[in-house]
């Protein structure tokens, strides 16, 4: 046989499969390309499987000519990894749903068919539905109206028929518009795409699966006491450099303001309206919120916030901007919204909140304590799905329906951060020191401590407010091989060495307390000499003191008695911001 009559021999055979068997071989071949969601927050319910902020962002479906061939009606599925939280928009005033999918591709009512979601004329959200844009080509006359698979998770796409007719055309389209819930989902997200049948001469190439979301990931990464970075004190008050506020309870205030910042969970986490959404300048109803929930606030106390977050000056964070509402927070009014209004998508932020607090004459701030905050995504919704038990025709329950009822969309699902302190409130005490005392015959040592919360000044012309209370001293003492045996003596009714004290042991505002160290001594129930140091512990603001060794004849040396700010708030040695420590 010669080679001529070899290759008409083969193109003859390759004829009559072709004849025998037209649908066998697919002449459109189907790819999938999302757009990326480089990240996104894993309490989402509402988490957008496109990327953010790009008008009809979505998966791309990219329909390949292989040969020109009639084509009969498919059904292509493109399943997402969690539940779908949007419904389909409306097509002659209908959003349709599909239970578990379909078979028949008629919509209507039955058992295998498309029912109308029942949600309404709004649709959820109305604004960002989910939706096929962009349809060309051999998709240009295909019904636009995508269905949602309750059930399987899975969005569901009638193909076009051309009705015996030859297609011989390329041609491709959006899907657009579909979130997911991800509370329960970690780590890169994927969809994947089938089809219904693989002899309608539709066929799926490669890829045929997709990364729609790259990371999950916490909304609010951390929250601290601080400045955003830049800032070296409080910008809506100078005065004061980082550190929570600090009352006493007696009603002063020590320090008067504070701040606290919130880290961002990943660079595109905080959006705003238009960043949330893929429909350009139509809106979904909220942007990244930020729920702040204060905690134990005593009645009459009052933290005032600003109107907005700040955002200091590190080119890293120029680009946010956020308003707060509710800036008044009192025992009824905990809460208030951080509304992120500027958000950049490729840097991670940080969001400052200063607070400025303030008492009535009657602040329930008599026990020691503290105000802390904490802080969640915002609006929270326990469910994104309706839980009404919508029925639709024929009598099937429509499960996993989406709604956006629980207060507008995207919601989260609530996960508090903190709680960190923001006011601390202290006992109204005076912290003194007295770094050498000794009692060593013929030497003592003299104490003077005198409560000068009495003042020409008043209080409320910047004095001190009027107050008693008992004394506590501590004791330290060296022996001849290093330090010795620490004790304490507490004044009261029935411990009161020296002169100057009231009956109940507590020193009045305007007296002046004088006591040798032999007489605390002998109070303590200690015998012997004593050389050391002595803290002495007021419970009452403003005492000042001043220590004198002598020998009563000839020698005499007075130094003061130092005062110390409230270790409670201020701590002498720990951190950078101690005051004792070498880095002030």
């Amino acid at each position: 046989m010669t080679l001529k009559s070899r290759l008409i021999g083969l193109v003859t055979i390759l004829l009559l499969f072709a004849a025998m068997a037209p649908s066998s071989f697919a002449q459109v071949q189907l790819t999938i390309i999302p757009d990326v969601d480089n990240g996104d927050i894993a309490t989402n319910n509402n988490a957008a499987a496109a990327a953010p902020g790009t008008n009809g962002s979505g998966v791309l479906v990219v329909g390949s000519l292989i040969a020109s061939s009639p084509l009969t009606a498919t059904v292509l599925r493109i399943a997402y990894p969690g539940p779908i939280t949007a419904v389909p928009s409306l097509v002659s005033g209908v959003n349709n749903c599909t239970i578990g999918g379909f078979t028949a591709l008629s919509v209507g009512s039955g058992s295998g068919g498309a029912f109308p979601c029942g949600i309404g004329a709004a649709g959820v959200p109305s604004n960002d539905p989910i939706r096929i844009t962009g349809a060309s080509g051999v998709f240009a006359t295909m019904n636009l109206q995508p269905l949602l698979n309750t059930t399987s998770q899975r969005v569901e796409i009638q193909l076009p028929s051309t009705g015996g007719a030859t297609n011989s055309s390329s041609g491709s389209f959006r899907l657009v518009g579909v979130r997911i819930l991800a509370a329960g989902l970690t780590g890169a997200q994927t969809v994947s795409a089938s089809l219904n049948t693989s002899v309608n001469n539709y066929l799926l190439g490669s890829p045929s699966t997709g990364t729609v979301i790259n990371s999950l990931n916490p909304g609010i990464a951390s929250m601290a006491v601080g400045l955003a970075p830049g800032n070296t004190t409080i910008q809506t008050n100078p005065t004061f450099g980082a550190g929570t506020a600090t009352v006493f309870t007696n009603r002063n205030i020590a320090r008067s303001a504070g701040a606290f910042i919130l880290t961002e969970g990943c660079s595109s986490c905080w959006r705003t309206k238009s960043q949330n959404g893929n429909n350009g300048a139509v809106l979904v109803d909220n942007s990244t919120q930020i729920r702040l929930t204060f905690n134990n606030v005593p009645a009459g106390v009052t933290l005032t916030l600003p109107t907005t977050i700040q955002v200091g000056t590190a080119s890293t964070n120029t680009g946010l901007t956020g308003t707060i509402g509710n800036t008044s927070i009192t025992s009824t009014s905990n809460t208030a919204t951080i509304d992120i209004t500027g958000s950049s998508l490729t840097n991670v932020e940080t969001a400052e909140v200063d607070y400025q607090v303030s008492l009535s004459s009657t602040a329930a701030v008599t026990t020691a304590g503290a105000i802390t905050v904490t802080a969640t995504m915002f609006p929270v919704a326990a469910s994104p799905f309706d839980t009404t038990g919508i029925v639709g025709p024929s009598g099937l329950a429509l499960a996993n329906l989406p709604t956006e009822a629980n207060g507008g969309y995207p919601t989260f699902t609530d996960l508090e951060v903190g709680p960190i302190t923001v006011v601390n409130i202290v006992p109204a005490n005076t912290t003194l020191l007295m770094p050498y005392a000794l009692t060593l015959s013929p030497f003592d040592t003299g104490l003077a401590i005198a409560n000068t919360t009495a003042d020409p000044f008043g209080s409320g012309s910047g004095g001190a407010t009027p107050a008693s209370g008992t004394l506590q001293l501590n004791f330290y003492p060296t022996s001849a091989t290093g330090a010795g045996t620490p004790f304490t003596l507490s004044t009261s009714a029935t411990v009161r060495p020296g002169a100057g004290l009231s009956s109940d042991g507590t020193l009045a505002s305007g007296a002046t307390w004088t006591v040798l160290l032999s007489q605390l001594l002998t109070a303590a129930g200690q015998t012997g000499n004593f050389i050391g140091y002595v803290f002495i512990q007021t419970n009452f603001l403003n005492a000042h003191g001043t220590a004198t060794i002598s020998d009563f004849k000839t020698y005499s040396l007075t130094a003061n008695v130092l005062v110390l700010p409230p270790p409670a708030t201020t701590p002498r040695g720990t951190g950078a911001g101690a005051v004792e420590s070498l880095n002030n």
